[in-house]
């Protein structure tokens, strides 16, 4: 117990608490979205009532969303390591760059998840029940945490033009990168599955 007028000490955190954090969040995820993922494999394959692989043909903008995604990654990437050299104004062009690939994937998955839910619910729902609102968790699971990715982006976009971040501080460019890269690989997994099991 502190005297009064004493000095209060302040807690801190050890080096690398905040980046341990992320990666047990992501591995938490991961792990949902494998779990998801693979149910939805099962029941596609091995379920009753399922059409047969090769019957659902998947939005073409799913082509256009993955290109984009990655080049977002590739952007995040640039961003992260201009920031790490101490590089602020190219730090700052690929945090802008991202954010705005970020809001493109957004704009071009909405009407293609549309589009999906709109063919499962045709060709599956009346079939399957289980199939489809398996359909319906991942794309819930992947719209939520893609908003809270762009999210994540528009924060630390703001940050970076406000000369919040420099080479020795810049782990929330870090924990925004590493869950951004994330999205990215979630996203390339469901978009195989998805291929793969049409």
């Amino acid at each position: 117990m502190s005297m009064p007028g004493s000095p209060t000490k302040q807690f801190e955190l050890p080096p690398g608490t905040g980046t341990l954090g992320m990666v047990l969040f992501l591995l938490a995820l991961g792990m949902l979205f494998a779990a998801s993922m693979l149910a939805y494999a099962i029941i596609r394959y091995a379920g009753a009532h399922t059409p047969p692989v090769g019957y659902l043909a998947l939005p073409w903008l799913f082509w256009i969303s993955t290109a984009v995604i990655l080049c977002s990654g590739v952007s995040m990437h640039y961003a992260r390591r201009s920031i790490m050299a101490d590089r602020q104004a190219a730090f700052r062009r690929g945090m802008t760059m991202t954010t705005l690939l970020g809001f493109a994937f957004l704009a071009v998955q909405t009407p293609a998840m549309i589009q999906l839910i709109g063919l499962h619910n045709r060709s599956v729902a009346e079939r399957n029940i289980y199939l489809f609102g398996l359909v319906l968790l991942l794309i819930a699971l992947h719209a939520a945490h893609v908003v809270g990715g762009i999210i994540a982006l528009c924060v630390t976009t703001y940050r970076a033009h406000t000369g919040r971040y420099d080479a020795e501080h810049c782990s929330g460019v870090r924990h925004c990168a590493m869950y951004w890269h994330f999205l990215d690989a979630v996203w390339i997994v469901m978009f195989t599955v998805f291929s793969i099991t049409a």
